[in-house]
C-alpha cells in the first residue's frame, strides 16, 4: 500500500474534522457500502482469489464494520442537540475511513454502557416526560437528548465494537481424527493506517497435540503475526516455530482506502470521479495469498524439537474494487491507475455488476 507523501516525509497520521452535519450521512453510507462489499467478498471466493474459510470471515467482520459505524452515526448524530462534543475525524490520506482513535473512544464507551442504562430513564418514561413538558408548553429538548442517550447506549451494548484485536476459534476443515486441517482468522485495524484487516491461517494439526489443548500456544502465535507487522510470508514461516502446527496457507484481507468527497483524492481519482459526479466513491480490498508448498529439509535441531518446516511459494495479491455504476463503465477491468483489479460497479437498483 503505497503510503501519502505527507506521510512519508514525517508529517505523522492525518486526520480531518467533518462538518457536524456530514457525520450522520457518512457513517450511513459507509455502512450500506460495507454491506454491499459483502457481496464483493463473495464472488471472490466464488472465482477463486480467496478460500471459503477466509471469505466467511471477512464477510463477518465486513459486518461488525458495519455495526460499528451505525453506532457511530448514532452517538455523533447527538452533535446537532450539543450533546456529543468529540467530533468525528477521518483520515483523509491513507484510508478514508474514521481514525482509530473515533473507534478506541466507541470502545470506551462500549465498556460503559450496560453501567450507564442503569442511570438512564427508560422510554416510557421519557415520552410521559416529554409530554408533560409539551402540555406545560415547554420544548422537551432534555427529553430528546435522554432518548438519543438511551438509543446510543442499547446500541451500543449490543454491538460488536471492531475496535480492538480479535481471534475466532479454529475451525475444522474436515472431520475425523489424526492429522486433518484446521483454520483460524484473526482481525484487527492497522491504526497507522486506519485500515482494516482480516487474516486466516490454514494449518495441519499434528500428531498427539490437539487444538483442544493447545489453543494458548496458537493464541500466542497468532498475536504475534497481528499488526500488519509481517507479510503473509514472513507469517507462514514464522509458524514454524509451533511444533504442532505444519502451516498448509495464509491469506490477509486489507479493506480500504475509500475514496469519497471529504479525501485527499489525487487526478487519477478525481478523473475517475468525474463520471459519477452526484455519487462519487471507492470501496476496495487487496487479498494476498501464500501457500505451503512442500516440506523443506529438518535440522537436528528440528527433529528434536518436532519442527516440520516448510517452503513457502510466492505471493498472490489481488486488488477487488467496488464503485458506482458510471464509474465501472469508465475505469473497466483496472483501477484508477490502470493497474488490474476486479471491478464490481453497483447499481442505482443496488445491483452489483462485473
Amino acid at each position: 500500500m503505497n503510503r501519502h507523501p505527507l506521510q512519508s516525509r514525517g508529517a505523522g497520521q492525518a486526520e480531518r474534522r467533518l462538518p457536524d452535519e456530514a457525520v450522520v450521512r457518512y457513517c450511513n453510507t459507509l455502512a450500506v457500502r460495507s454491506a454491499a462489499f459483502r457481496r464483493v467478498i463473495g464472488e471472490e471466493q466464488l472465482a477463486g482469489r480467496l478460500s471459503r474459510v477466509a471469505a466467511a470471515a471477512t464477510t463477518a467482520f465486513l459486518d461488525d464494520l458495519r455495526a460499528t459505524v451505525m453506532v457511530m452515526a448514532l452517538k455523533h448524530g447527538r452533535q446537532l442537540l450539543d450533546a456529543e462534543p468529540v467530533p468525528l475525524t477521518i483520515d483523509p490520506t491513507e484510508s478514508g475511513m474514521p481514525t482509530f482513535k473515533d473507534f478506541w473512544q466507541l470502545h470506551e464507551d462500549h465498556a460503559q454502557a450496560q453501567v450507564r442504562l442503569t442511570e438512564l430513564p427508560d422510554h416510557a418514561a421519557l415520552v410521559q416526560q416529554a409530554l408533560e413538558a409539551l402540555y406545560k408548553g415547554r420544548r422537551p429538548a432534555r427529553e430528546q437528548i435522554l432518548w438519543l442517550q438511551r438509543a446510543y447506549m442499547e446500541r451500543l451494548a449490543a454491538t460488536p465494537v471492531i475496535a480492538d484485536f480479535r481471534v475466532g476459534t479454529p475451525v475444522a476443515l474436515t472431520e475425523g481424527r489424526g492429522d486433518h486441517p484446521f483454520a483460524v482468522s484473526w482481525t484487527s485495524i492497522v491504526r497507522s493506517l486506519n485500515l482494516f484487516e482480516c487474516t486466516t491461517l490454514q494449518f495441519i494439526e499434528r500428531g498427539g497435540w490437539h487444538v483442544s489443548g493447545g489453543t494458548e500456544k496458537l493464541y500466542t502465535l497468532v498475536q504475534s503475526l497481528e499488526g500488519g507487522r509481517h507479510n503473509p510470508a514472513e507469517m507462514l514461516g514464522l509458524c514454524n516455530d509451533v511444533a504442532w502446527i505444519v502451516p498448509q496457507a495464509i491469506e490477509r484481507v486489507v479493506i480500504g482506502p475509500y475514496h469519497h468527497e471529504w479525501t485527499e483524492n489525487d487526478s487519477l481519482v478525481k478523473r475517475a470521479f468525474a463520471a459519477a459526479p452526484d455519487d462519487a466513491w471507492m470501496l476496495r480490498c487487496s487479498i494476498e495469498r501464500v501457500a505451503a508448498t512442500r516440506p523443506a529439509a529438518r535440522s537436528t535441531w528440528d527433529k528434536l524439537l518436532g519442527h516440520e518446516p516448510m517452503e513457502i511459494g510466492p505471493v498472490i495479491r489481488s486488488v477487488a474494487m467496488l464503485v458506482p455504476l458510471p464509474i465501472k463503465q469508465q475505469l473497466g477491468d483496472a483501477d484508477e491507475d490502470n493497474n488490474p483489479a476486479t471491478v464490481y460497479g453497483l447499481s442505482s437498483a443496488g445491483d452489483l455488476i462485473q
